[in-house]
């Protein structure tokens, strides 16, 4: 009989036991699987979202965090604002192109679960995104609203319909919906600049400025002239996605971590599984040494029970991850301070070699001690063993 058969058939035979080692290594596959999709893809995703912002410089206050639309959806308020001036000293700077101030405010929702993002803004958002595609008219009065295609889907709102601000007891007409941008811009409530420095108490102070410039290639050394301008921390594209990135850097840190003990414990549940087995059948190896079985023979027959385990237990947790991605993505973003909408997973192949390779690799360290042991065992010993 074929080694590999024999090596199932045994573990056919503690079949709980089994089934349990496996889902354990399954488990700490499929995270490991799409943690690695994950990083692959978050990284160009976010690139693609930076670039559809069409911003080459932020301006935001002084000890303002750069995730700022992050801080409020998660329930956090922005600690500074700058004055109006700041936009003025901005736009009177050389190769300034568009220069769009935005009032952010966050209201939250607990009986829904969720944090409204409104966005102040005037007509120059909509000269920097003349990608927009706009469904309905700009604003003409100071109690209209224009919503973002997920925001819309969220209030159930169509062009014409009212939304009633509770908070603050007034009323907006939707003049406008958003088509799909695939950024975080679907999913805003947009008011008149004015309207918003007036209904959040906030007159004549901004919390960002999106900058365009003529030339890219002097993104930096404009940025560099505003740097001058008191109480501001100016960023370009480039720093904001080192930013983010060194961001992500800190969380998956951690989720690795937890990565790494969730394999552990997997390593562990192998190495008793297999141990176990050989203690239970220390008779019966006894019996296949006194017929004949060499120590290389046992050692064999042990190790590929290991590798059998990891082995299934790696293409399990593959077959999970392909299937759960999405709900296994959802979670890990709940870590990071911000991510591009729509799925980032990149469902490589590299990745799938990588992570059965590593699982195999557990499981050749952690066979290696009951393989021996086993091998090692005395047969007239083993034979006397009830």
């Amino acid at each position: 009989m074929k080694y590999s058969i024999f090596a199932l058939k045994n573990l056919t035979q503690r079949k709980i036991r089994t089934f349990l080692t496996i889902l354990s290594i399954a488990a700490a596959v499929a995270v490991l699987f799409t943690l690695l999709s994950f990083n692959q893809g978050y990284e160009v995703a976010l690139k693609e979202q930076l670039q559809q912002m069409g911003v080459h410089i932020m301006a935001v206050p002084m000890g303002c965090p750069f995730e700022s639309a992050s801080l409020i959806l998660k329930g956090g308020q922005i600690p500074a604002y700058m004055e109006m001036s700041v936009l003025e000293q901005i736009s009177r700077i050389d190769g300034v192109q568009i220069a769009a101030p935005v009032l952010m405010h966050g209201l939250v929702r607990p009986e829904e679960g969720r944090t409204d993002i409104y966005l102040g803004i005037d007509e120059r958002t909509i000269q920097l995104k003349n990608w927009w595609k706009l469904n309905g008219s700009f604003f003409q009065s100071e109690n209209e609203m224009i919503l973002g295609y997920n925001a819309a889907l969220v209030e159930l709102a169509e062009l014409g319909d009212e939304i009633y601000i509770p908070e603050y007891d007034r009323t907006f007409r939707v003049v406008g919906i958003l088509e799909s941008t695939g950024t975080q811009d679907d999913g805003f409530f947009y008011i008149p600049l004015q309207t918003a420095q007036q209904l959040f108490d906030k007159p004549q102070q901004i919390t960002g400025i999106q900058i365009r410039v003529n030339d890219p290639a002097l993104a930096e050394q404009i940025a560099m002239e505003m740097q001058e301008i008191e109480g501001i921390n100016v960023l370009t594209m480039s720093e904001l996605m080192g930013t983010m990135l060194n961001l992500m850097g800190s969380a998956k840190t951690l989720i690795f971590s937890i990565v790494l003990i969730a394999i552990v414990i997997s390593a562990l549940g192998v190495l008793n599984t297999v141990l176990m087995s050989v203690f239970e059948r220390t008779k019966e190896i006894g019996i296949m040494k006194a017929t004949g079985a060499s120590k290389r023979h046992v050692f064999t027959l042990i190790w590929l029970e290991t590798l059998t385990l990891s082995l299934i237990g790696g293409v399990l947790g593959i077959l999970i991850a392909l299937i759960g991605a999405r709900n296994i993505e959802i979670i890990v973003k709940q870590f990071l301070p911000i991510t591009p909408n729509g799925s980032v997973v990149s469902l490589d192949l590299h990745n799938i070699f990588y992570c059965i390779l590593f699982i195999l690799a557990i499981g050749v360290f952690a066979g290696l001690y009951p393989a021996y042991q086993a091998a090692n065992a005395n047969p007239i010993q083993a034979l006397k063993t009830e």
